[in-house]
């Protein structure tokens, strides 16, 4: 099992190359281009320092806006906390992860990891990021989840990041999944590294996240309205093998998001303060090691 983020390594600078030619690099597998530019307007890519890039930066996770200011993440992607403030956030304007002239990006003011998150097997892998400025955009936003999701029930995933034939698009795609059941899940994958209470979902033919996937959103749709019902977070390589991938379940992290986001907008502890509390508490490390499980 992997995660599904380009891991950065622990130095930038002019000649860093952040991707590790053994890393399983990602993009949706077995997924489809997305034409409609305003059908994910609140999807966001996460970006790291690359002057070999154009625009000068790299995609390595994706994310999701609940607020004009507040994005929901994977923990992982987040390994890293020196890094952090050389991070930009791209907003989804046109399907793609290259910036235009007049895009306005952001920088991660402050943010919040849940307190029991788990690197060695990816539990709790949830992270709430507050921009340094609100994003103008009107209904660029997804909503919370107020149900849980029904078996078989259709998901859409979307994110950035190579597909099954290593191939780097530059466009964003998608791709339908469904809910299984635990005992399926369980086939799939190595029962002692799989997180109950997570969602997994797949289909016939094998479509899934990949590196660099990482936080986007697990989208599930009810009656027009986009819910956040996931967030990717691991894979099982190499991409497009596996009929499953797993996400985080969003809802019963409800309490956390809330608390996470009155913390950050209403001038709690700084995000370096907060996670060092709660890093004594839960022994959470930051030693930007790679993890990666068969």
């Amino acid at each position: 099992m992997i995660l599904s983020a380009n891991l950065v390594s622990t130095d930038i600078d002019d000649t860093t190359d952040v991707e590790d030619s053994t890393e399983q690099i990602e993009k949706i597998s077995h997924g489809l281009p997305v034409f409609d530019r305003f059908k994910y307007p609140y999807f966001v890519s996460l970006q790291y320092p690359d002057r070999t890039n154009p625009g000068g930066y790299r995609h390595f996770c994706g994310g999701s806006l609940i607020t004009r200011q507040i994005v929901i993440t994977a923990a992982h992607c987040l390994f890293n906390l020196q890094q952090i403030p050389g991070f930009r956030i791209l907003p989804n304007y046109r399907n793609t992860p290259y910036i235009g002239p007049s895009d306005r990006t952001f920088k991660i003011a402050r943010y919040v990891i849940y307190p029991g998150f788990d690197r060695r097997i990816f539990q709790h892998d949830i992270a709430v990021l507050l921009l340094d400025q609100p994003d103008a955009r009107n209904g660029a936003t997804i909503r919370l989840p107020i149900a849980d999701v029904p078996l078989q029930a259709p998901l859409t995933i979307i994110g950035f990041g190579k597909i099954e034939n290593e191939i780097v698009p530059n466009e964003l795609l998608s791709a339908v999944v469904y809910k299984l059941a635990d005992q399926i899940c369980r086939y799939y994958i190595d029962p002692a590294l799989y997180i109950r209470g997570t969602i997994c979902a797949g289909n016939a033919i094998k479509s899934g996240i990949c590196t660099g996937d990482s936080g986007g959103p697990l989208i599930r749709e009810v009656n027009g309205i986009s819910y956040l019902q996931g967030i990717s977070s691991t894979y099982f390589p190499p991409c497009g093998s596996n009929r499953v991938s797993s996400y985080v379940n969003v809802l019963p992290y409800l309490e956390f998001i809330n608390r996470a986001v009155s913390s950050l907008t209403g001038g709690g502890p700084r995000s370096d303060e907060f996670n060092i509390q709660w890093t004594q508490n839960d022994s959470y490390t930051t030693d930007g090691s790679t993890v990666d499980y068969a």
